[in-house]
């Protein structure tokens, strides 16, 4: 009897807690599955700062997705195909420039044999470097380019398309591009950053000339 009622209690718990994992999703609306299935073998459009309304996407907070839903998998794949879009290939895409306000990109592993794309879902930084690298940025999103500072070394964590949660470290040009991309989802651009930094001085890092520090 007594195992019984422990069973049942652990069952419930398990319950609870399943139950509790999804309500921190809001589902994806209507709109959006249709943006994700309307062609699930093509490239999905990537959105331009010189539309209104592909403008308000971009300058939006993006809202977490669920890593389990099936229509993540699906929109992971079909963002993947929009940045080797041979016409104009990137090195990492945000899911608000196919037009999706939702927290997932896709960054280029180029710290990884093969440099392949990786999905990362509701990324979050949770700590980052003094040392600072400059270097030149560009977006599918608009034509502009600019040299902006970024954090040398970042330590993230996010959850990849099995709902696990995974904490790692990212240095050298893949902490940038993950960067870059992360700001997509607080709809900052790197124009917004080339702002930003106008009032900000760096002095050269004395451990080496290509890392900065930020004048205090």
């Amino acid at each position: 009897m007594e195992f019984i009622t422990k069973t049942k209690t652990m069952l419930c718990l398990l319950f609870f807690a399943a139950m509790a994992y999804s309500q921190q999703y809001k589902k994806l609306t209507t709109l959006e599955k249709k943006l994700i299935l309307v062609d699930t073998t093509q490239m999905m459009r990537v959105t331009q700062t010189k539309f209104h309304n592909d403008s308000i996407i971009l300058k939006n907070v993006s809202k977490p997705i669920n890593p389990k839903d099936k229509l993540t998998t699906v929109l992971a794949n079909r963002m993947l195909k929009s940045v080797l879009d041979p016409s104009r290939r990137g090195v990492g895409i945000a899911a608000p420039q196919v037009g999706i306000n939702r927290r997932m990109v896709l960054v280029q592993r180029f710290d990884k044999e093969n440099k392949p794309f990786e999905v990362f879902i509701n990324p979050e930084i949770v700590w980052k470097s003094e040392l600072m690298q400059k270097g030149p940025e560009g977006d599918l999103s608009f034509d502009e380019r600019g040299m902006i500072y970024r954090h040398y070394s970042v330590k993230v964590q996010y959850f990849n398309l099995k709902g696990e949660k995974i904490s790692e470290t990212l240095e050298g040009f893949t902490a940038v591009i993950f960067q870059h991309e992360r700001d997509h989802l607080d709809g900052i651009l790197l124009t917004d950053r080339q702002k930003e930094q106008e009032n900000l001085k760096f002095k050269p890092s004395t451990s080496n000339s290509n890392l900065y520090l930020i004048e205090k």
